[in-house]
């Protein structure tokens, strides 16, 4: 798979989605909840009504500010209304990764401009604090660390933990359509390869449907014939670069990790459906 598409989070998260019973949120009640959720802040401004209600907010902490919007949301399913829902939505992460790549900018130019890289914000996932464009994969990668190592420095009470520097080809502005050679995600200034990337989306894939306390041992490359699974059962999942599995000798790669209770299972590359067709999950022998 395309180690790009590993980065992708699990769910598009929107920070602060709060929802109370038919009505958007006070300014004071968004107040508190940015101040618990963020760290001390001030409020700018406030508009208030019926419908909506919008606070600009000031983090005391590095100086910056963002917006919180509270707001009633239409549902709408196959051109049908189910009324409306209120929902709150803020841009902090989006405003607190502009205020530390300005405070590091010279840096991050001086890194770009010693390895013959350019660098930009434009992405469309928030978690992408920065991505890369170099000229092969050696100089993306020093120029990744160097720019993690300057944005590290900025990662106040961890509130950048998670964040990713990406390091892709420079055949095209649209770094999605490049040739993707790793990334660092903060706080760890380690730079990961694409295998190293789908170990670490595997192993997340294994906490969360198997046993969270799991340890990863290694990957083996064999075909759906060693799983024992039905083909009639394989999910055809889209999005991902790799072709699910169609015939018996098809590759497929096996995780392999240590329960909490010692025992050894893996964890395949591939969705799979319950008895029914209707559920499907990462095939898996785990049986715990």
């Amino acid at each position: 798979m395309n180690g790009l598409k590993r980065l992708l989070p699990l769910l598009l998260l929107i920070p602060l989605i709060l929802t109370s019973c038919g009505r958007v949120r006070t300014a004071k009640e968004i107040y508190k909840t940015a101040k618990r959720s963020y760290g001390a802040c001030t409020i700018v401004s406030k508009s208030e009504s019926g419908e909506r209600t919008e606070v600009v907010l000031h983090d005391e902490l590095q100086d910056f500010d963002y917006r919180v919007t509270s707001r009633m949301t239409e549902i709408n399913i196959d051109n049908s209304s189910f009324g409306s829902i209120p929902q709150t939505s803020d841009n902090f992460l989006l405003s607190l990764q502009e205020k530390v790549r300005g405070n590091v900018r010279d840096v991050l130019d001086s890194a770009c401009n010693e390895y013959g890289c350019t660098y930009s914000a434009d992405t469309y996932i928030e978690e992408y604090i920065l991505i890369i464009f170099a000229p092969d994969a050696e100089k993306g990668q020093a120029c990744a660390l160097k720019c993690a190592e300057a944005l590290q420095s900025q990662n106040m009470k961890q509130r950048l933990d998670g964040n990713i520097i990406l390091a892709v080809g420079n055949e095209s502005p649209k770094y999605i359509d490049n040739e993707h050679y790793g990334s660092v995600k903060l706080p760890d200034i380690v730079f990961r390869t694409p295998e190293d990337e789908d170990i670490d989306y595997y192993t997340r894939m294994a906490h969360m449907q198997t046993d969270p306390e799991a340890r990863f041992l290694r990957t083996e490359k064999k075909t759906f014939r060693d799983t024992g699974a039905e083909l009639d059962r394989v999910a055809e999942t889209a999005g991902f670069d790799d072709p699910f599995p169609t015939e018996m000798s098809s590759p497929v790669t096996f995780y392999y990790f240590r329960s909490s209770k010692g025992n050894e299972y893996f964890l395949c590359d591939f969705n799979y459906y319950d008895e029914d067709h209707r559920e499907m999950a990462w095939y898996t022998n785990y049986t715990e």
